[in-house]
């Protein structure tokens, strides 16, 4: 047995990753036998529109041909189907003839900035809008350029768009000056006259011919790249020196938030698999991918298409060799280059632009000289791990048996008191595992690693704050709920102020869960999807219905057990993935840690106290923030609230707690160490990372493609189960929140068993709900579902909390204020979210402390509470003692 475990370990150790697929395919060529170099494209209207370029219709130059410059315009719409049309439409002309601009995709139509006519460089910009019902384009002028330019770079992120633009000087023998303006269109629309804005250049030497692409960092935030180019020298008499024009390497990022340049990893030596004469000399050298264009894909990669080496400049024009058609993939967070794959045919000198779901890459030069009219696509297919038979099994196998310990559950599932309570019975250890599971569930398994992997350690100390939270629960919520003797935390609320309040309450933790449940099926999605032949949201679908089956079947007490043998595989199996790290890296631990300490990954706490780090990670910003989550979600959130209640007495829930706080401190502490390592393993191995692959799916990628056979299926059959544990608990949580909190009050029902009817049909209403929202954020492409949770957490629970603190520490409120402050709350963190920059971490406080606030304040408008209404209610009359379990002889909600 032992030999059988070693060889399957390391089978799958040696097992290759796989890559994503690039697929290729064309549209109808443009209507000129020559194609054109340097021509603009773009999407405007749903229709793609390509415009101006240059060529040689009379014959190759070395044959005497002579350069002409274009000014038409073509335009491929779609047909009724949404196919691409099989003709292009010749829809107009362009003010004059334009080569080698620049050109973006915008709202109001396609922008073709700079570039030459007759070879005489023009500062021109141009606006090109598609007028479906005329079938013609009109072009708009707009603000020129400081000065004329061509050959130059440039993106758009968000409404600005940026233009690197460097030139030579009046007499110097090469590219001297650097130039790097911004226009704001959000600005130009309200004031026509905006003129371009002057940015710090890049570092390095100045160029033309540079690429450029937008991609976001690993925070989210995008940035523009500037990847080669060529440094060209010229002769006395101001022609351009070929022979000693210099093709460059370097690569540089611009981040609009800080107005800095940052330089990345340089382009890497590729040898070049083409039979040419003379290559051996190059073998070694890094490769120059001057002329090139670029695309962000995903949101992490840049590709890279073809490219001019400049190494063979020194030989006669038709002499020199076709432009290669490698594809290469710079990844924004691991900061390396790889090879991505092959493109049908190497262009240079012209643009790429997305239309509908692909890349377009229309035209451009084949070789010195001469072009081609074809018209390029690109959809990038993510890759699917071949996961095996063996591999597959065992997921299959492992959720039967959690199947297996809900149905045997579900037996004793009698009564309200079994489905929701569990009878009391179950163990502290397994409560407090199960509320550790329930906070941690496939949000944390799989973002937080991938969070720790984009970004670095500072959303570790939100994990810290789970003691104090402890010390608040042990010694004021759990007497409180036991004394009431509550199925549904919102009755503390009906006590305490009334029954509106109780129900604004419950309605609010309904609304949360539904969106909770659609992002814990989405993320475990991604691992499913990396898997097997389902899309993202066949997986959806799929876990969601999954969910509903195993959740209508048991109650509380199934939901906890399973919950408890999750967190033992889950946590198992984060080592076992941490340890083939430190099996696969060169030097191990050691170098796994050097590399995550040089680059940032173990960055803990960003010490930055000023007015304007509320809208950054700071680590009072982290601290603050989670506090007032967590302060939510252990002493409001009725899933957990349940646990508490599902204890044979108080000291066990106690006890459950803090089995929950430990874990929450240590067990938590491996996923930042998993990020971190997953940044040292595929920094260290470049290719074995997925093209296009979301930033979320990096740890369920590595298990699929990394981890030993066997075990990387049940690591993955855990994130799964996890999930499904995780959604029961929603569902079941939520079912008890509607039948306690808005049936049991108004009698709704004659008997227990009519309730637990109910309590099971809104199980599955709820969890269709929770699938249906989940297969809209698939549609959402998010790029980071924890900040997303962040931000559901603070909208939904900071009123909420605010509403039981209010309660708890107060003696003064009453249910009138109440509610006037819970509904400030919430307006105010909605007003927060969609007009302010504050970071989601602080939603939760906001939301709290205003509730908090407003509604001491209002109350006090109101009578106070009645002489002996609040007696056991708050801290200053806490609980003399609290009930250990239901009374069993009568039913708990009747």
């Amino acid at each position: 047995m032992t030999k059988l475990f070693l060889s399957l370990f390391l089978v799958g150790l040696l097992a290759a990753p796989a890559a994503a697929e690039l697929v290729w395919g064309e549209l109808p060529p443009l209507p000129d036998a020559f194609g054109f170099g340097g021509p603009a494209a773009g999407e405007h209207a749903g229709a793609l529109i390509v415009a101006g370029g240059a060529n040689f219709p009379e014959g190759p130059p070395w044959e005497g041909g002579q350069k002409v410059w274009h000014d038409r315009v073509f335009v491929l719409e779609r047909g009724p189907d949404g196919q691409p049309q099989t003709q292009w439409k010749d829809a107009g002309r362009l003010p004059r003839r334009i080569a080698y601009g620049a050109s973006f995709s915008t709202p109001e139509g396609v922008l073709i900035v700079g570039g030459e006519e007759d070879g005489v460089a023009i500062p021109d910009v141009y606006r090109l809008r598609w007028i479906p019902a005329e079938q013609r384009v009109a072009a708009e002028p707009l603000p020129p350029l400081p000065m004329p330019a061509s050959y130059l770079a440039g993106g758009m992120i968000g409404r600005v768009v940026y233009i690197v633009a460097d030139a030579r000087s009046e007499g110097a023998d090469r590219f001297d000056e650097k130039h790097f303006w911004s226009l704001d269109l959000a600005a130009l629309a309200k004031d026509p006259q905006t003129p371009w804005r002057e940015l710090p250049p890049h570092p390095g030497l100045a160029r033309r011919k540079a690429v450029a692409a937008v991609q976001a960092l690993g925070s989210g935030r995008e940035n523009l790249y500037l990847i080669s180019g060529e440094h060209p020298r010229y002769l006395p008499d101001g022609a351009e020196d070929a022979a000693n024009t210099r093709c460059l390497t370097d690569a540089y990022r611009y981040d609009p938030v800080d107005n800095a340049w940052v330089e990345i990893a340089e382009l890497p030596a590729l040898e070049d698999d083409r039979d040419l004469p003379g290559k051996e000399a190059f073998a070694g050298e890094r490769r120059p991918v001057a002329a090139a264009t670029g695309i962000g894909a995903g949101q992490s990669d840049v590709l890279v298409f073809s490219g001019s080496t400049g190494r063979y400049g020194g030989l006669p024009v038709q002499d020199r060799p076709s432009f290669p058609n490698d594809v290469l993939a710079y990844h924004t967070i691991t900061d390396t280059w790889r090879r991505a794959g092959k493109m049908p045919v190497g262009v240079v000198t012209t643009s790429v632009t997305r239309w509908g779901n692909q890349a377009v890459i229309p035209s451009g030069e084949v070789r010195p000289g001469v072009r081609t009219n074809k018209v390029q696509t690109l959809n990038v297919r993510g890759a699917r791990a071949d996961f095996g038979a063996l591999n597959l099994s065992v997921p299959v196998v492992y959720l039967l048996a959690m199947l297996g310990v809900g149905v045997f559950f579900a037996t004793r599932t009698k009564s309200t008191d079994d489905f929701f309570r569990g009878g009391g019975r179950v163990p502290y250890w397994v409560a407090g595992l199960s509320i550790f599971a329930t906070m941690l569930s496939s949000i944390t398994f799989v973002a937080l690693p991938a969070k720790a992997f984009a970004t670095d350690w500072r959303y570790y100390v939100a994990q810290l704050t789970i003691i104090p939270i402890a010390v608040v629960v042990v010694r004021v919520a759990i007497p409180f709920f036991r004394h009431i003797d509550a199925t549904s935390a919102y009755e503390y609320l009906e006590k305490r102020f009334s029954r509106p309040v109780r129900l604004l309450a419950s309605a609010q933790f309904v609304m949360f869960q539904v969106a909770r449940m659609a992002i814990v099926m989405y993320l475990p999605a991604l691992a499913l999807a990396a898997v097997t032949p389902l899309t993202v949201m066949q997986c959806v679908l799929v876990m969601g219905l999954l969910s509903i089956a195993y959740c209508t079947l048991g109650g509380v007490e199934a939901v906890v057990w399973t919950d408890a043998i999750q967190t033992i595989v889950l946590m198992g199996g984060l080592l076992v993935a941490i340890a083939v790290i430190l099996m696969r890296v060169d030097g191990g631990a050691a170098a796994v840690f050097s590399t995550a300490y040089d680059d940032g990954k173990l960055h803990l706490a960003d010490m930055d106290f000023s007015l304007s780090s509320g809208a950054a990670t700071a680590v009072w910003v982290v601290f603050v923030g989670q506090f007032f989550q967590s302060l939510y979600s252990y002493t409001s959130d009725q899933s957990v609230v349940q646990r508490y209640v599902s204890t044979k007495d108080e000291r066990d829930a106690r006890k459950a707690m803090w089995t929950t706080a430990w874990m929450g401190v240590f067990g938590s502490l491996l996923f930042f160490v998993m990020g971190a390592a997953l940044y040292a393993f595929y920094k260290s191995h470049p290719p074995a990372l997925d093209v296009g692959m979301k930033t979320d799916a990096i740890f369920p990628w590595f298990i699929a493609t990394e981890l030993p056979v066997g075990i990387s299926g049940l690591v993955v059959a855990g994130v799964f189960a996890a999930a499904q544990s995780t959604i029961s608990t929603s569902m079941n949580s939520t079912a008890t929140a509607l039948v306690t909190d808005f049936f049991v009050p108004f009698h709704a029902c004659r008997t227990d068993r009519g309730y637990l009817f109910l309590a099971r049909a809104f199980t599955l209403l709820l969890g269709a709900a929770g699938t249906a929202i989940g297969c809209w954020l698939v549609v959402l492409n998010q790029t980071s579902m924890i900040d997303t949770f962040i931000s559901i957490i603070g909208l939904f629970g900071g009123a909420v909390c605010g509403l039981f603190m209010l309660g708890m520490l107060t003696t003064r409120a009453n249910a009138a204020g109440s509610l006037l402050g819970c509904v400030c709350g919430f307006a105010t963190v909605l007003w927060v979210m969609r007009n302010t920059h504050i970071h989601p971490f602080l939603y939760a406080a906001v939301g709290t402390l205003v509730t908090m606030l407003v509604g001491y304040a209002a109350s006090l408008l109101f009578p106070p509470p009645r002489p002996g209404q609040l007696r056991a209610l708050t801290i200053h009359d806490p609980p003399a003692g609290a009930a250990t379990k239901p009374t069993p002889s009568r039913p708990v909600l009747v």
